[in-house]
């Protein structure tokens, strides 16, 4: 997780994710090339010998989360999947820096998906929040017969939306509090 998502975004959607899966954690920090956690989990010949550690990022070199090929790939092992949480251009950035990690595969989506991050600004319409990507890699892993097919991601979306309608209210407060503002005539409060 990017410092400015951990210190000064105490709601943001990777630490919800963080808080709904099972087992997950946060590591924070920007280049984690040297990041004695993370490289303990992604060297495969420790007590994670039984996993396969994956990079939740799209590109060229993604297998895709749903794919026959994928599972092929992952032949029985425990996945373990190290999500990248911040900003689109930290996100490119946080891989870029961190050189343990190039060598670790890189899976993403087989479907297509659109954001219903409502009151942010995304920089295309493909790009996800860490909580909707979570719950879409959950969905397609369980159509690829990697995860138990009972696993229930709903919550994943069910508590993303209530923070979404939450911020649209927020924000809706705002205008109208500014608008009785700029036009105390138009907006006399009820007494």
């Amino acid at each position: 997780m990017h410092p400015k998502e951990a210190y000064h975004q105490k709601t943001g959607t990777g630490r919800l994710a963080a808080l709904s899966l099972t087992g997950s954690e946060i590591i924070i920090g920007t280049d984690f090339t040297h990041n004695q956690r993370l490289n303990t989990i992604i060297n495969t010949k420790n007590e994670f010998s039984d996993c396969f550690p994956v990079v939740l990022y799209p590109g060229d070199r993604s297998s895709r989360a749903n794919s026959p090929e994928f599972a092929t790939l992952v032949s029985g092992k425990k996945l373990i999947v190290i999500v990248i949480d911040a900003t689109w251009f930290f996100a490119r950035k946080m891989l870029s820096l961190s050189t343990n990690l190039h060598t670790v595969p890189l899976v993403s989506f087989g479907g297509s998906y659109r954001s219903r991050f409502d009151f942010k600004k995304q920089p295309a319409p493909e790009c996800l929040s860490t909580i909707e990507s979570c719950y879409y890699l959950i969905e397609e892993f369980k159509e690829a017969g990697l995860v138990h097919k009972n696993t229930d991601a709903a919550p994943l979306l069910s508590v993303f939306r209530k923070m979404v309608d939450f911020q649209l209210q927020c924000e809706q407060r705002r205008h109208e509090d500014l608008a009785a503002t700029l036009y105390p005539d138009l907006f006399q409060r009820q007494i």
